[in-house]
């Protein structure tokens, strides 16, 4: 092909007419340019003016995506000018983008803890990946599930609804579930260099826990008996069992942390010594230096006790408490001295504050205990003085009272003393419990890399990095910057000091925060936005008596049911955004540092839409691309979607702004991919939503014979969900997409089972092989071979189909073997052997795109096989191609058809016959070429014997359209015939030969005419190659006279029929469940049945086994343009054991070796059928081989009457999925609601 020359970027580049300069650049890798309103696979739009660059003679920018290249144009595509185009494109439409690309809870989570993430996991039982999913950010979840003060509920937007979700306790939940702390944590390879961390509370803790699992060596050098620092001194073992500190402790050492306990820096080994030691150090030794009441005489007066040196007395040795016992303060930590004083022995516990209950910084939950356990509480008091017995000991507590003020820098109202008001508090024990302070002098003494210390004795750090004043000396926690906070903070300290340590140690900067949008930005949402949410109560936690604490260090709360734990779960507004990981808006505006306030100003704010079964659009994150109303003019005739209104308030809606549910949508879930920010996402078959790590694996789907390429991404087990293969081009239709629902949410057989009357009962799986196989070994050995058979659903594997094959023929003797849907077709094997010598597509896919003439019978592709009618509907629209359908009602592709005809059901083939003849009277097929072709002459001879009035009364077809499809016929170069071999809704008999003779008259006059044959089923075109039927053995090998049964599928069925069989296996087949087949069964005595969800015939049957879906079986099956194409496991089977290992196991069963295993079965499959001479391969068993058929062939007399056929129902659970779902409607359909 002819090139041109352009230069980009300084550099020469070859180039061919017609590409944009986007697509030289990324064919030739010269940069990476970003687009958002461009797609490959659709023509360019330039709306976001994002991928612009220069070009030289221009003024102006111009957008790569719409450039086409010509001789000697000079094009650069990225400096400082086209870098602030592009900054600006994002800022603008980041100025009108009303989202959360996180939820309100991990952005309120000091240490970023994915919450909506681990709640969603939680609801899928999925416990351990959601502690894991919490330790990526926070390795204390335990703990933290017990203690923490919950800043994440605080910010939850369920409380403008009823009350937060109840968070902390579903991570109490997830942490107190078994396994979570079984396993070794993931630790790269040690890079053989250590970190010193002075302290072992959560802030040392958390930056060991990351350093090691990053390969350092962490060293933790504590100074208390026990890593924990103040979670195990400082808070009671009744809120904070030992025994939960100690599992994350050792999962922390697990992940790589020594930790040298009774080891104090400064006094046992010197900072200096550590920073010779270590790469880097970071110190986080904590705040466990109580502060006083600042009255006279508190120091040295007999029973002032400060409340953390109590707590730190009696961590490890509660001995009783006597008397009165007041404690001062209105934190945590004063709440946890009083209730311990009355575990104690304490006859009466008060605590004074000198604000209100309202404004005390203690959880609310922890207040409310305290009260209940019948500790006291004095509001607006406040402690002036001690008042001395007179050995000097503690006689009472001066307080004065004090009244609420103006506020202060905190936001609450001051206390101020009321004049007058002073009074005694008689007491035995007075406890300050009003803050803590570092102690650093002993750290730090005499060390020349003691670090600068603030006026509040804290390390001064630079907060964004947790540095020091000294070069590799970290700090973070209590100890550092602001002082004491509380425990998750400490842990945000230890994540960060953490990553800057990392860095450090490699000589790299710090990894900047995600580029993030909130709503709050803008305005918090209002009920407006977010719609009308039934109010659901919270679940409280579950508690000890108040009986069952005293005297004693029980854990008072003793955690949720898993009633409770779901029912939080399914109260959360999953408020993040699912595409966070691949928004191209966020990951261009992180990487160009896009300014979220540069515009900022009015916003458009909707309503997320949730009206559709298997869509969920967000109009606020719509960025006005029309990407998806492009793929939807791709998949249907005429879009389901537009752009309504103009200039600010343009949106994409439906048509009339009408409900998408209600529009023609198909809900293929195209519009998904197409979309770059998530404003339209899929609603999962598994609870809840997150934007979770999924693991991909690629396969096909089997739900058709097109085998569309997908991707199957599993989140846990049970979870997953169903994408396109992520090449460009590559669609899905609404049953590759959704699929999921059927497998997750229909009752699956997870175990084999016996029947016995009307009592299932459990059976394990080689005794259920056992008994199977006794069943229909002793109906051969009473009635003989001929009375068993093996039925199967012809979307089975090539692998599953075969050994049932070997099952039939080699383990019972018998030559019954098919399926019941194919019999009941009326098609018999082989149909175009004698046409072609094979039966198969003579054409793929790509004949439909270079056709002029696409003709479809006995199809409604849109309906059914959904890729294939975007093949044609893109050759209709951009290829130019004519289009004849037929069918008799009305037909998906009628508003792009060029010509429907509406034969009656049963007559097309007539029809068709008709038009044949009607074109060799008119000498376009010529009668002496004809003679000379094989079976000519007797073509000919069977003449039609209607004129055009008799065939448009016979057919119902119009004469004028039979003309002018012949005249279409005539005019064509290059025709495609597109029929549904197994659809019986418009089959006539002979339909199938007809169009083989219509496509070998066109091949012989010279004209290319092709037949494609889509089968409904998956594996349809599988089913002879692999012996599964009662013509063909394995390799579609003819069967020989010398074994019992039927001989073809008409006899199959008659015998079934006249109830000659007497016992079967069968194979994915539900014929149980329509009166019709199961009238067949009436005279059967013994019933086997494999299936991979329960259905009436495993019901029925006398042993059931558990099968497994496509997703969860390695195999093969054949397309219909006759590709072999490749299955894997993505998902597990929940039985543990595929269908072909059950094969496997009935097969050794009945004395049959096979295997051993899936390689060794499939290759014998593949060398029996390259053993056959007959078969031509690139045709029907194409492994990769260039298709080829020279339009060869021999006319055949067609059968062909006016008969319709029945509609024949579904077969299979995923067959009735299809067939349910296009007659009850999407909007109405529900997987297990049958109709």
């Amino acid at each position: 092909m002819k090139t041109i020359t352009i230069e980009i970027n300084g550099k020469e580049i070859e180039a061919r007419p017609g590409q944009t300069v986007l697509e030289v650049v990324e064919e030739h890798k010269l940069d990476t340019i970003p687009t958002l309103c461009h797609s490959p696979n659709l023509k360019p739009y330039a709306s976001c003016f994002l991928c612009v660059v220069e070009l030289e003679g221009k003024p102006n920018l111009v957008p790569s995506c719409a450039t086409p290249v010509f001789p000697g144009m000079k094009v650069v595509t990225r400096n400082e000018r086209i870098e602030k185009s592009r900054r600006t494109a994002l800022e603008l439409l980041l100025s009108n983008h009303y989202a959360d690309c996180v939820s309100p809870c991990m952005e309120g989570c000091p240490a970023g803890v994915d919450v909506q993430g681990y709640l969603a996991l939680a609801n899928m039982g999925d416990f351990k990946k959601a502690a894991d999913l919490i330790r990526e950010t926070n390795p204390l979840p335990g703990i933290c599930g017990r203690v923490c003060v919950r800043k994440c509920e605080v910010v939850c937007r369920r409380i403008d609804v009823d009350t937060s979700v109840a968070i902390n306790d579903v991570k109490r939940y997830i942490t107190d579930s078994p396994g979570v702390y079984d396993d070794d944590p993931v630790r790269e390879p040690s890079r053989g260099q250590s970190v010193g961390i002075v302290g072992g509370g959560p802030a040392g803790l958390t930056a060991a826990w990351f350093l090691g699992k990053w390969g350092w060596d962490p060293v933790i050098y504590e100074s208390l008996p026990k890593a924990g620092g103040m979670l195990r001194y400082g808070i009671p073992k009744y809120r904070l069992p030992w025994e939960e500190i100690d599992k994350e402790v050792d999962y922390i050492r697990r992940a790589g942390a020594e930790i040298k306990c009774g080891v104090e820096v400064g006094v046992d080994i010197t900072l200096d010594d550590l920073m010779e030691q270590h790469g880097a150090v970071f110190l986080g030794p904590g705040a466990m230096e109580g502060k006083g009441m600042m009255v006279e005489g508190e120091k040295d007066t007999p029973g002032v006790v400060i409340g953390v040196d109590y707590l730190l007395e009696k961590a490890d040795n509660p001995t009783p408490t006597e008397g009165t016992v007041i404690v001062i303060g209105g934190g945590n930590t004063a709440v946890d001295v009083a209730r311990q004083a009355w575990r104690v022995g304490a006859e009466k516990v008060i605590v004074i504050y000198r604000r209100t209950r309202a404004q005390m910084p203690a959880d609310p939950q922890e207040i409310e205990d305290m009260l209940e356990e019948g500790v006291q509480l004095l509001e607006l008091v406040a402690p002036v003085g001690i008042v001395k017995k007179e050995d000097g000991s503690l006689k009472a507590l001066k307080c004065i009272r004090m009244v609420l003020g103006e506020p202060d820098a905190s936001g609450r109202r001051r206390p101020v003393p009321q004049e007058g008001s002073e009074f005694d508090l008689p007491c035995d024990w007075a406890m300050p419990s009003i803050g803590q302070m570092p102690f650093l002098t002993r750290l730090l003494k005499g060390s020349k890399h003691a670090p600068k210390v603030s006026r509040w004795s804290t390390f001064d750090i630079d907060t964004t990095t947790m540095k020091t004043s000294i070069d590799g000396l970290f700090a973070g926690g209590d100890a550092a910057d602001d002082g004491p906070t509380v425990v998750i903070d400490a842990i945000a300290d230890g994540q960060k000091a953490a990553k800057a340590i990392h860095a450090y140690l490699l000589g790299e900067e710090i990894p900047a925060k995600p580029f993030i949008v909130t709503k709050e930005f803008w305005e918090r949402p209002g009920q407006k936005e977010l719609g009308d949410i039934p109010e659901s109560p919270r679940r409280k936690m579950h508690h000890i008596s108040v009986a069952d604490r005293v005297g004693n260090f029980n854990e008072v709360a003793t955690g949720y049911e898993f009633e409770d734990m779901t029912h939080e779960c399914d109260r959360c507004l999953s408020c993040g955004c699912l595409a966070f990981d691949w928004c191209d808006l966020r990951l261009y505006s992180e990487e160009y540092g896009a300014d979220l306030g540069h515009y900022k100003g009015k916003v458009r704010k909707h309503k997320v839409d949730e009206r559709h079964p298997y869509l969920v659009y967000d109009p606020n994150k719509c960025i006005l691309c029309a990407r998806c109303i492009r793929t939807c003019e791709k998949v249907l005739p005429i879009s389901a979607l537009g752009l309504i209104n103009r200039g600010f308030k343009t949106e994409m809606r439906p048509a009339m702004n009408d409900p998408l549910v209600d529009t023609s949508c198909i809900a293929c879930g195209n519009c998904i991919d197409a979309c770059p920010t998530g404003a339209i996402l899929p609603k999962f078959a598994y609870k809840s939503r997150a934007a979770l790590a999924a693991k991909p694996e690629q396969s096909h789907c089997a739900l058709c014979s097109i085998a569309c390429p997908i991707t199957v991404n599993t989140i846990s087990e049970g979870g997953y969900y169903i994408g396109p293969s992520g090449v460009a081009g590559d669609y899905l239709c609404h049953d590759g997409r959704f699929c999921a629902e059927l497998f997750i949410k229909s009752t699956r057989l997870v175990e084999p089972q016996k029947r016995e009357g009307m009592v299932h009962s459990p059976l394990g799986h080689k005794e259920a092989y056992e008994l199977a196989a006794k069943g229909l070994k002793t109906a051969v050995e009473q009635y003989g071979p001929e009375s068993v058979a093996v039925f199967l659903y012809p979307d089975l594997s090539n692998e599953e189909m075969y050994l049932a094959g070997r099952l039939a023929r080699e383990g019972l003797g018998t030559n019954n073997v098919g399926s019941i849907a194919l019999l009941e077709t009326g098609v018999c094997s082989g149909v175009l052997d004698s046409s072609f010598g094979f039966t198969a597509s003579t054409a793929d896919r790509s004949a439909i795109r270079d056709a002029d003439l696409i003709i479809c019978n006995n199809l409604d592709p849109q309906d059914e096989l959904l890729i294939l009618s975007m093949e044609i509907i893109d050759a209709v629209k951009d290829g130019g191609a004519q289009l004849i359908v037929t069918g008799s009602a009305k037909n998906s592709l009628d508003d792009v058809a060029t010509l429907s005809l509406d034969p009656m059901r049963g007559r097309a083939a007539l029809m068709w016959n008709g038009l044949i003849q009607r074109l060799i009277d008119e000498d376009f097929f010529a009668r002496d070429a004809i003679a000379e072709m094989d079976g000519g002459e007797a073509f000919l001879a069977d003449a039609n014997p209607y004129d055009s009035s008799q065939m448009e009364m016979v057919t119902g077809v119009a004469a004028k359209k039979i003309e002018a499809a012949a005249s279409m016929v005539a005019k064509a170069h290059k025709v495609v015939v597109i029929q549904s071999p197994d659809r019986s809704h418009d089959m006539a008999p002979g339909d199938v030969q007809v169009m083989a003779n219509l496509a070998l008259l066109l091949r012989n006059r010279g004209v290319r005419g092709d037949l494609i044959l889509p089968s409904l089923a998956a594996n349809g075109a599988g089913v002879e190659v692999s012996g599964a039927d009662p013509v063909f053995q394995a390799g579609r090998v003819p069967v020989s006279n010398g074994i019992a049964g039927a001989r073809s599928r008409k006899e199959l069925l008659s015998m079934l029929k006249e109830g000659q069989i007497k016992a079967a296996l069968i194979l994915g087949e539900d014929p149980m469940a329509t009166d019709r087949t199961a009238s067949y069964f009436g005279a059967i005595e013994f019933l086997a049945a494999v299936d991979w969800a329960q259905t009436e015939t495993t019901q029925f049957a006398d042993v059931a086994i558990p099968g497994s879906t496509f997703l969860e079986s390695e195999g093969s099956r054949c397309n219909f343009q006759g590709e072999v194409v490749s299955f894997n496991a993505a998902v597990e089977t929940p039985s543990g054991v595929k269908s072909w290992e059950v094969l496997v196991g009935l097969a050794a069963e009945l004395g049959l070796s096979v295997g051993p295993d899936f390689d060794a079965i499939s290759a014998e499959l593949d060398q029996t059928v390259r053993d056959n001479p007959k078969n031509a391969l690139d045709l029907m068993w194409n492994t990769g081989q260039d298709r080829s058929w020279d339009g060869t062939g021999s006319l055949v007399v067609a059968d062909v009457e006016a008969q319709a056929a029945p509609v024949l129902p579904a077969y299979s659970v995923t067959s009735r999925y299809r067939s349910e779902k296009l007659k009850v409607g999407l909007q109405h359909y529900r997987v297990g609601a049958r109709i």
